[in-house]
């Protein structure tokens, strides 16, 4: 039975880490990653930062990095095609490929990415993770639940669109200390009004203080 898990890698090893090193402060998100040569990827990601100009210079300058191309720009951030360097020392992608794995979703900030991915069993899991430590890339497990399950009981009782809503809210940063996106922004790239946004947002804090703290 598949398995869903959440986990936290280091960056030190992997693809981008020259990028995220030496470049300003970044988030990331990968939209997704396709490869013809397993071991040189093609990711597709979104980086914010307060000096993507400066971003875009450390990944071309990445010696993991072969191509980086600016796709878009939508809601202050930037969609970046790049192709994984050949001879770069850890590329999890053929790994997990191999094992049958899916990578639902993969985003870097607070200087780790921060990873959820479903896997057909345990033990294919249970082989990444060996993978990613002897890698020395590290695994911090967050979260493991049956997938099945999870589709079939959600737990939070948010609706999809505020579901989407809070996820975004949190990518983007809008729930730090000052606020890193604002409401304009995410309605922006949600298509809808900031009035839309702040709805959702309010209805889902009710929802959830019913489900988890009365």
């Amino acid at each position: 039975m598949s398995v869903i898990v959440e986990f936290r890698t280091g960056t030190s090893r992997l693809p981008l880490a020259e990028a995220i090193e030496r470049g300003p402060a970044v988030r990331l998100e990968i939209e997704c990653e396709t490869a013809t040569i397993p071991t040189m990827p093609n990711v597709f990601l979104w980086a914010a930062s307060e000096d993507l100009a400066a971003f875009e210079a450390a990944l071309t300058a990445d010696s993991t990095v072969a191509e980086a191309k600016r796709l878009s720009e939508a809601g202050g951030r930037v969609l970046f095609w790049v192709q994984v360097a050949e001879g770069t020392e850890v590329v999890p992608y053929p790994e997990w490929v191999k094992l049958g794995a899916e990578a639902l979703s993969g985003r870097y900030y607070d200087g780790q990415w921060h990873n959820r991915m479903r896997f057909p069993d345990r033990e294919s899991l249970r082989e990444y993770r060996a993978f990613c430590e002897d890698s020395e890339i590290g695994f911090s497990l967050h979260r493991l639940y049956d997938a099945d399950r999870e589709a079939a009981t959600p737990r939070d009782g948010l609706t999809d669109e505020q579901r989407e809503v809070f996820r975004l809210a949190y990518d983007r940063g809008f729930f730090e200390i000052p606020r890193q996106v604002t409401l304009d922004e995410l309605g922006e790239e949600l298509g809808i009004s900031n009035q839309s946004v702040s709805e959702r947002l309010h209805r889902g804090y009710a929802r959830l203080v019913e489900n988890f703290v009365l």
